[in-house]
């Protein structure tokens, strides 16, 4: 009984940190110029707005 009690207690915190983490990466956002402002994109890469959060990706070269 105590080592399920154990199992579940450290399942919960590790489940409760993970969401943390997600929650404190966010940086919200309206449109693609709110995000390049915010957080500059290394070089090949481009700040996108998706779904009113930040992120980074990839410029692709087209292929010929």
């Amino acid at each position: 009984m105590v080592v399920i009690l154990k199992f579940v207690y450290v399942i919960v915190i590790f489940v409760s940190l993970f969401f943390m983490t997600i929650t404190v990466n966010a940086i919200r956002c309206k449109d693609d110029a709110e995000c390049e402002e915010s957080i500059p994109a290394p070089s090949g890469w481009k700040s996108k707005c998706i779904d009113g959060n930040c992120f980074h990706r990839p410029i692709y070269a087209p292929l010929p």
